[in-house]
Protein backbone atom coordinates (compact mmCIF):
# COMPACT_ATOMS: atom_id res chain seq x y z
CA UNK A 1 0.00 0.00 0.00
CA UNK A 2 2.77 2.17 1.09
CA UNK A 3 4.67 1.91 -2.21
CA UNK A 4 1.91 2.12 -4.01
CA UNK A 5 1.27 5.33 -2.89
CA UNK A 6 4.63 6.10 -3.29
CA UNK A 7 4.75 5.50 -6.79
CA UNK A 8 1.84 7.01 -7.64
CA UNK A 9 3.23 10.13 -5.95
CA UNK A 10 5.91 10.75 -7.67
CA UNK A 11 4.02 9.95 -11.10
CA UNK A 12 1.93 12.91 -10.17
CA UNK A 13 4.87 15.07 -9.65
CA UNK A 14 6.50 14.21 -12.66
CA UNK A 15 3.32 14.55 -14.79
CA UNK A 16 3.19 17.78 -13.35
CA UNK A 17 6.30 19.04 -13.59
CA UNK A 18 6.11 17.90 -17.65
CA UNK A 19 2.95 20.40 -17.78
CA UNK A 20 4.83 23.48 -15.83
CA UNK A 21 7.62 22.83 -18.78
CA UNK A 22 8.02 26.46 -20.36
CA UNK A 23 8.08 25.83 -24.05
CA UNK A 24 11.27 27.72 -26.26
CA UNK A 25 10.42 29.81 -28.74
CA UNK A 26 12.65 30.68 -32.13
CA UNK A 27 15.14 32.41 -30.17
CA UNK A 28 15.31 30.38 -27.31
CA UNK A 29 13.35 32.06 -24.91
CA UNK A 30 10.51 31.11 -23.38
CA UNK A 31 6.93 31.45 -24.98
CA UNK A 32 3.34 32.18 -23.27
CA UNK A 33 0.72 33.54 -23.68
CA UNK A 34 -2.36 32.36 -26.06
CA UNK A 35 -1.36 30.68 -28.79
CA UNK A 36 -2.11 32.80 -31.78
CA UNK A 37 -0.54 35.83 -30.20
CA UNK A 38 2.21 34.31 -28.19
CA UNK A 39 4.97 36.51 -26.52
CA UNK A 40 8.79 35.02 -25.96
CA UNK A 41 10.86 36.04 -23.23
CA UNK A 42 14.47 35.79 -23.31
CA UNK A 43 16.38 37.06 -19.94
CA UNK A 44 20.02 38.40 -19.74
CA UNK A 45 22.05 39.42 -16.92
CA UNK A 46 21.26 43.61 -17.97
CA UNK A 47 18.44 43.12 -20.15
CA UNK A 48 15.03 41.51 -20.91
CA UNK A 49 14.33 41.32 -24.59
CA UNK A 50 10.61 40.25 -25.95
CA UNK A 51 9.69 38.70 -29.17
CA UNK A 52 5.81 39.01 -30.33
CA UNK A 53 4.63 35.52 -32.11
CA UNK A 54 1.92 35.06 -34.22
CA UNK A 55 1.09 31.90 -35.33
CA UNK A 56 4.89 30.76 -34.23
CA UNK A 57 6.32 33.47 -36.12
CA UNK A 58 8.13 37.04 -34.97
CA UNK A 59 5.97 39.30 -35.92
CA UNK A 60 7.28 43.05 -35.91
CA UNK A 61 7.37 45.10 -33.02
CA UNK A 62 6.50 48.68 -34.37
CA UNK A 63 3.41 50.44 -33.04
CA UNK A 64 3.14 48.03 -30.54
CA UNK A 65 2.56 49.38 -26.96
CA UNK A 66 3.81 46.50 -24.40
CA UNK A 67 5.10 46.78 -20.98
CA UNK A 68 6.56 44.60 -18.36
CA UNK A 69 6.01 43.84 -14.58
CA UNK A 70 8.59 42.16 -12.66
CA UNK A 71 8.25 40.67 -9.00
CA UNK A 72 12.06 39.94 -8.11
CA UNK A 73 12.95 39.45 -4.13
CA UNK A 74 9.43 41.36 -2.76
CA UNK A 75 9.71 44.67 -4.69
CA UNK A 76 7.62 44.89 -8.12
CA UNK A 77 9.36 46.60 -11.16
CA UNK A 78 8.11 48.92 -14.10
CA UNK A 79 11.09 48.22 -17.08
CA UNK A 80 10.19 50.23 -20.01
CA UNK A 81 10.16 48.06 -23.28
CA UNK A 82 11.57 50.20 -26.29
CA UNK A 83 12.07 48.67 -29.98
CA UNK A 84 15.50 47.14 -30.65
CA UNK A 85 15.31 46.62 -34.47
CA UNK A 86 12.05 45.45 -36.60
CA UNK A 87 11.75 42.56 -33.88
CA UNK A 88 12.91 42.83 -30.67
CA UNK A 89 11.67 45.21 -27.84
CA UNK A 90 14.54 45.26 -24.82
CA UNK A 91 14.00 46.41 -21.57
CA UNK A 92 16.97 47.25 -19.06
CA UNK A 93 17.28 45.47 -15.46
CA UNK A 94 19.18 47.11 -12.59
CA UNK A 95 20.74 43.92 -11.58
CA UNK A 96 20.36 40.46 -12.79
CA UNK A 97 16.85 38.56 -12.05
CA UNK A 98 16.74 35.82 -9.54
CA UNK A 99 15.38 32.14 -10.16
CA UNK A 100 11.88 32.51 -9.39
CA UNK A 101 11.30 35.88 -10.40
CA UNK A 102 7.86 36.11 -11.84
CA UNK A 103 7.82 38.96 -15.20
CA UNK A 104 4.37 39.62 -16.49
CA UNK A 105 4.51 41.16 -20.17
CA UNK A 106 1.05 42.58 -20.98
CA UNK A 107 -0.12 45.50 -23.92
CA UNK A 108 -1.49 45.52 -27.13
CA UNK A 109 0.24 44.48 -30.68
CA UNK A 110 0.63 47.19 -34.08
CA UNK A 111 -3.01 44.97 -35.00
CA UNK A 112 -4.53 46.42 -31.68
CA UNK A 113 -4.58 42.47 -30.82
CA UNK A 114 -3.81 42.08 -26.55
CA UNK A 115 -0.56 41.04 -25.50
CA UNK A 116 -0.41 39.17 -22.42
CA UNK A 117 2.23 36.75 -20.92
CA UNK A 118 3.43 35.59 -17.62
CA UNK A 119 6.89 33.82 -16.97
CA UNK A 120 8.55 32.46 -14.21
CA UNK A 121 12.45 33.20 -14.27
CA UNK A 122 13.96 29.79 -14.04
Amino acid sequence: MKTTFIAAALALAIATGAALAQARGPNGGMVGGPADHQVELVVAPAEISVYLLHDGKVSTVEGSAVRAVVQDSGRTINVALAASGPNRLVGRLEAPLASGARVVISGRDNHNHSISARFVVP
